[in-house]
Order: structure tokens, then C-alpha cells, then sequence
């Protein structure tokens, strides 16, 4: 009797996980964010498979590994409320352990982030230094040279030859293995665009998905164009009521 009882039980457990989008089956605590856009050629890889197509809604682990190809582009709402948005030909890794939090790893590309929640927190990690980003828009580019634009907030860059403090409108490089070089102002000629092709919709349901109050959401500055004008806006995020 006890027996049929723990069978019923398992099965019961996995018809229930069999409801819950891919990735999420009792392994949220796990969770590191998850994909809320992805256009064009963004594949996956999850511990031993081969990369397979990468989804909306698909929930991030410790230990995955986002590939862009040429056109591609995916955005992630993090556990921590921050969003980041990953242009074509990038890898972006998601550390197994790391004794930093809500650390990434940018082996080659570019990505920029914005902080949606009071609480978020961000720090990407490339072949030639760290990013910790405390500010709300930091763009930050790996090829052969490492490029950190910071648009508002601020970045502390930093490597084992040395370090750097870059605020709003600044931009520095890393040049192979040499130390980050001294924060300049950044001219509107670098002022990057791609990222404003990623249109994300309902960021409050995302943060209340990774388990964040969307109560806490940061209100955010976008730039609109109004008779040929550039004009600065402030959204402020609510949480989603009623039924739709």
C-alpha cells in the first residue's frame, strides 16, 4: 500500500513538472534569469547537449551558455532585476560558482544592461577585465579590444594591473593585457544603438517571474523622437493589475 502511494506520489510530481515552462521544474532556486527576447539565429547549451534553440520564457541556469549568431540578439531579466541584452555574435556565460554575485561572463561580443529593481545588482567578467556595474545603462564590448560605455550610473572596471571609476558619459578600453585606460568623455558618434531594437514588453511580469517584488522596480529614462526632437522621458514600471 505504501508502495502504490509513493508511486501515485512520483508520478503526480512529474505530470506537474511536465506544466511548467522548460527549465523551471523544481529548480527555481537555481534560477539565474530568465529570457524575455530573442530574435534571429540564439542557441543554448546546457551542461553536456549541444546547443539547441534558445526560447522566451526559457529559465537561465548556473552553467549556460548563450551563442548569437550573425543578427542575433536575446535579452535576460536576471534574478537580481537587472536586465541584459546580448547582440549578435556574442557567448555569454552564466558561471556554475563564482564568489561574486550575479556575476556573467562575456567571452567575446557585446552586452548592455540597465538595472529594473532597487535591489539589482551586475558584474560581467571578460577575458580582460571585470565590470561591476552600479548604475542603471552600461554598454560593454569584448573583441579584440574591451570597450565599457557608461550611459548612467556607474562602473568600476578593474583587472590585476589596475583599476578604473568610469561615470555617466564616459567611455575606457582595455588594450590586451594591460590595465584599463583612464575614463574619457564619450563622444555621440560612440554612443551605441543596437540595443534599442530590442523591444521587451511587461518587464513587472519578468521581475515578479525571477522572484522580485515588482512594487521595487526603478523607474527608467528612454529617449523618444518628437518632431525630429530627441526628447528624455521617464517611465515609471507598475505592477500589472487586473486581467490583462
Amino acid at each position: 500500500m505504501k508502495l502504490n502511494k509513493l508511486t501515485l506520489a512520483l508520478a503526480a510530481a512529474f505530470a506537474f513538472s511536465a506544466l511548467w515552462p522548460s527549465g523551471y521544474a523544481f529548480c527555481a532556486e537555481k534560477m539565474a534569469g530568465v529570457i524575455v527576447f530573442v530574435q534571429g539565429d540564439v542557441k543554448l547549451k546546457r551542461g553536456g547537449a549541444d546547443y539547441a534553440e534558445l526560447k522566451v520564457n526559457e529559465a537561465m541556469q548556473p552553467g549556460d551558455s548563450i551563442k548569437t549568431g550573425p543578427g542575433g540578439k536575446a535579452s535576460m531579466v536576471t534574478k537580481d532585476g537587472a536586465e541584459v541584452r546580448i547582440n549578435e555574435n556574442s557567448t555569454f556565460d552564466i558561471p556554475g560558482k563564482s564568489r561574486v554575485r550575479s556575476m556573467f561572463d562575456l567571452t567575446v561580443g557585446q552586452v548592455w544592461s540597465r538595472m529594473l529593481h532597487k535591489k539589482a545588482r551586475l558584474s560581467v567578467r571578460t577575458p580582460a577585465a571585470v565590470c561591476a556595474i552600479r548604475g542603471t545603462e552600461a554598454d560593454i564590448e569584448q573583441k579584440e579590444l574591451m570597450t565599457v560605455k557608461v550611459y548612467e550610473g556607474h562602473v568600476d572596471l578593474s583587472n590585476k594591473l589596475g583599476k578604473q571609476a568610469l561615470r555617466a558619459g564616459q567611455i575606457s578600453t582595455v588594450a590586451g593585457a594591460a590595465a584599463p585606460s583612464a575614463p574619457r568623455q564619450m563622444s555621440a558618434s560612440e554612443q551605441g544603438k543596437w540595443q534599442e531594437g530590442i523591444d521587451v514588453k511587461d518587464l513587472a511580469k519578468y521581475i515578479e517571474q525571477v522572484g522580485l517584488d515588482p512594487k521595487g522596480m526603478r523607474n527608467l529614462k528612454v529617449n523618444v523622437e518628437k518632431d525630429g526632437k530627441q526628447k528624455e522621458i521617464q517611465i515609471k514600471l507598475k505592477e500589472k493589475t487586473g486581467g490583462k
